[in-house]
This record gives C-alpha cells, structure tokens and sequence, in this order.
C-alpha cells in the first residue's frame, strides 16, 4: 500500500509502498500529482529501477526535455543526464560544482520545466545533499505592498546571467555557439501562479534573471537579492541526504533548489564519495491531469 508522509521539514513528502518497476494506477498517479504540488517535492523510497522503466515513469509527468548543455546527456537516453563525481566529465569542477546554485530548472526558456526527478544510484557516506526551497511559502512571508508590487513585474531570462552569491558556484558553462542560441532571452512574471493547483509563489529569482522590466540595473540588482535572500532562509529549506534508490522529484513551478558542493571527483563509482544521480526533467502537465478535468479526486 502506498504511503505519503510529510517530511516534518519545511516542505516535502516521502513516498513508501511503491514500485515504479510496475505501471502506476490512474488512482495512485493521481495522489503522486496532488501531493507533489502540495508538498513541493516529494522522496519515493526504495526503487531499483533501470533506465528504461525510470524513462517510462517520468514520461507520465509531461514532455521530457534535452538539456541545452548537450555535452551532458546520456548517449542511449539524451532526455537523461548523470549528476555527481563519477564520470570523466565531472573531473572538471566547473562542471562537478555546476548544480551547486540557486537556480530553477529551465527558468531561461520560454516553456518552462515543471518538473525534474533525480534518482539516486551511488550515495556519498557525507554530504551530497540537494536543498528545495519552497517559494509558495516564500511568497506567502513578503510584505503585502511588495506583493503588491510583484505582482505587476515581469523579469528577463537567460541562462546562467544572475548575480551569485559567495557561496555558490557558476552554473555549467555554455561551450559553443549553438548552445548559447538555443534558448534566447525570454520573460517570466516574478509572481507565478500554478497552471494546475493554484496556487502563487516566487519564481525563478536566481540563476536567470537579470534584469525587471522598469527598474534600473541597479534596483533590478538590489531587489533580486533581497527576494533570493529571502527565499533561502532555512524556514523555507528542506535538505534532502539521499539513501540509494531514492526519488527526489520537486514542482519547479513552487521551487529552487542547489546542490551541495562536491569536493572531489570519485575516483571509481564504489568509492566512498561517489554522487550518482540519473536527472529528468519534463515541460507541461502530467498525463493524468490532461487526461483528467483537472479534479483532485482522481480515483478512476
């Protein structure tokens, strides 16, 4: 029987008593929608999953993307990406440490992603942790005026053109041309309201943004740090240490998140500093909500 509990953090459910090696019910995809966009993200314990039935799963979440960076997708599923220290690629720091940011996935394209999943295949013994940070509850502690005056903003987009704090490191970096292209600058609203639940919250106020549609350099600057500072107090943290098997799967439409900073690169996957994780990420809504009349009882 499946099991959704909430995390006892400031955002977060685990998910117990399911196998994602076998198809999901219409009944149970439906509780996985409405609690992930209730609890921000959601932890599905205990899976041993290949590539394939993963691939399967997340595709009921919407359209899987590629990567703009395509020197970081897997050759046999180039929707996939290997996150953490055990491949060639992350001997490079700038690459290992590029996830170690603030950020919201896909915010500098022009159809956002609403959804992104890491599976957990090697664990460290210490740290590699990821933190999501709940931007509905973010939005919820402003000030009325500044909500007010939110509202009616709208910033631009472009990959990794943020202010970053001291603590962070620079997103991935862009290596030809053609992946600079791809994605031109576009505009999000600072206050987002969920297409399916709802709700409002922040959105996207780092990695991305980097400039407010009638403010100054300088106040476009002075407000996005007050809004990232604000949006990443610990009251709004949940700090999410994988086991093996572990499902990590957040709403990015209600989030941020980053990554611990990995120090080195392992040396072999079994070594004790290993971080594996297998990243998808999908655009538009889930099956079972398009499929549906958008109801919270999806029973059928």
């Amino acid at each position: 029987m499946m099991i959704i509990e909430p995390t006892g953090s400031a955002c977060g459910a685990v998910v117990k008593g399911i196998d994602l090696n076998n198809q999901v019910s219409n009944s149970k995809m439906g509780k996985l929608v409405w609690a992930l966009y209730e609890h921000r993200c959601l932890v599905i314990k205990n899976q041993k999953l290949t590539k394939e039935s993963y691939y399967k799963f997340a595709s009921e979440w919407g359209e899987l993307i590629k990567h703009v960076l395509d020197y970081l997708r897997m050759p046999d599923y180039p929707e996939m990406m290997a996150i953490g220290n055990t491949e060639e690629k992350d001997k490079d720091d700038a690459v290992r440490n590029g996830a170690a940011v603030w950020h919201t996935d896909g915010s500098y394209i022009e159809d956002p992603t609403t959804v992104t999943m890491l599976y957990a295949v090697h664990v460290p013994k210490n740290g590699g942790e990821t933190l999501v940070a709940d931007m509905v509850a973010a939005y919820e502690d402003l000030d009325p005026y500044l909500k007010d005056e939110l509202e009616k903003l709208t910033a631009k987009h472009y990959y990794g053109r943020a202010q970053f704090d001291p603590d962070e490191h620079r997103p991935v970096p862009i290596r030809t041309q053609q992946q600079a292209t791809t994605n031109a600058v576009c505009e999000k609203p600072l206050v987002l309201t969920h297409p399916v639940a709802g709700h409002k919250a922040l959105y996207a106020v780092a990695h991305s943004p980097f400039g407010i549609n009638g403010k100054t350099k300088e106040e476009t600057l002075s407000l996005l740090a007050k809004l990232k500072a604000h949006a990443t107090q610990s009251k709004f943290i949940y700090s999410h240490r994988y086991e093996v098997g572990d499902i990590l799967l957040f709403d990015n439409l209600s989030t941020m998140h980053r990554a611990k900073e990995q120090t080195d690169a392992a040396k072999t996957p079994d070594s004790d500093n290993a971080r594996l994780l297998w990243r998808l990420s999908a655009k538009g809504i889930p099956n079972i909500i398009k499929n549906s009349t958008h109801s919270k009882n999806i029973t059928t």
